[in-house]
C-alpha cells in the first residue's frame, strides 16, 4: 500500500497520527524528499532519511500528536554548528509535521427525529457515529446510510453492552422511553461525554431512580443534562448543532487537560 493511501486509510479510521513531511533540505542530507507515518507511540513507516534526524522528527512528531497541533522543524545536520545535531552530513532539513487527530466518535442512543438530525450532521461534519435503538424498523441502513454500527435489541441495555464503549465515545441518549436504562449501563464506562435529552422534572426523576438503583451521585455528576449550548435552539435540526456544539466544546476542553497533564 502507498503512503499516501495508508493516511487516507487511517483518516477514514479515525486514527490519531502525525504525517512528517520534508519540505526544504540545504546541502548534504541524508534525503531531499521523505514521508513517513509516525503513530502516537513511536512507531512508523517510511522515511525522512533515517539517522539522528529522523529520530528527532519520531520525538517531535509524538509530542505534536500529544498536542494535537501541527509543526515546523529544522536541524542543522552538523555536530559542529551552533544547534546542530550529531551527524557529519553538514546540510540542514526542514520537516513539517502535520498532525491528524481523532475527531469526536458518537454513540447516538435513539434513533428517531433528533437522533436522525444529529446523524446528518455527523455525515456533514465526518465524524463516525453508531446508531443504537430498541426499535427494529427505526434503526435501519436505509435510514442511517453512512453509520459505522447499527445495535437493535428489544432491551436498550442489551444493545449498549454490544457497543465498544470507552473513553473516546460520546454517548447522545435520546431513546423513546428508556433512557434511565441506557443510563445505567453507559455510566459503566469511562466515556468522553454523556448527554441525555430532558426536562427538568424528567432529569429529576431519571437520577432519582437510578440513585435508588446503587447509581452514585459522582457518575451522575458526569451527564450533561439539560444538553447541548445554551443557544435559544427550537426545531430539531438547532438542538442537533447545540449537542454537538457541546461535544465539541468539551472535546476541547478534555484535549487541553491531557496536554497540560502531559506536559506537566
Amino acid at each position: 500500500m502507498l503512503l499516501m493511501e495508508k493516511v487516507a486509510m487511517l483518516t477514514r479510521q479515525n486514527v490519531p497520527f502525525a504525517l512528517a513531511m520534508i519540505i526544504e533540505s540545504k546541502g548534504s542530507t541524508p534525503r531531499h524528499v521523505g514521508k513517513m507515518i509516525v503513530y502516537r507511540d513511536g512507531t512508523i513507516e517510511g522515511t525522512v532519511g533515517g539517522g539522528m534526524s529522523e529520530h528527532y522528527v519520531i520525538e517531535e512528531s509524538v509530542k505534536a500528536i500529544r498536542n494535537g497541533q501541527s509543526k515546523i522543524v529544522e536541524y542543522k545536520l552538523n555536530t559542529h554548528a551552533k544547534d546542530g545535531i550529531d551527524m557529519i552530513c553538514g546540510g540542514t532539513l526542514r520537516v513539517f509535521i502535520e498532525v491528524y487527530t481523532s475527531r469526536p466518535e458518537l454513540v447516538l442512543v435513539g434513533a428517531g427525529h433528533l437522533g436522525s438530525a444529529l446523524a446528518k450532521l455527523a455525515d456533514y461534519l465526518q465524524y463516525p457515529y453508531c446508531i443504537v435503538d430498541d426499535r427494529v424498523g427505526y434503526c435501519t441502513r436505509e435510514r442511517f446510510l453512512n453509520a459505522t454500527n447499527l445495535f437493535v435489541n428489544e432491551d436498550i441495555g442489551v444493545a449498549l453492552l454490544a457497543v465498544n464503549l470507552n473513553e473516546r465515545s460520546n454517548v447522545v441518549i435520546v431513546t423513546k422511553d428508556c433512557d434511565d436504562i441506557a443510563l445505567k449501563t453507559v455510566l459503566q464506562y469511562p466515556c468522553a461525554y454523556v448527554g441525555m435529552v430532558a426536562s427538568k422534572r424528567k432529569i429529576i426523576n431519571v437520577f432519582e431512580k437510578l440513585k435508588s438503583e446503587g447509581v452514585t451521585q459522582e457518575q451522575l455528576d458526569q451527564i450533561h443534562s439539560p444538553i447541548g449550548l445554551d443557544i435559544g435552539s427550537e426545531t430539531t435540526e438547532e438542538i442537533a448543532i447545540s449537542i454537538i456544539g457541546e461535544i465539541i466544546k468539551v472535546s476541547s476542553e478534555n484535549k487541553t487537560l491531557r496536554v497540560k497533564q502531559v506536559n506537566r
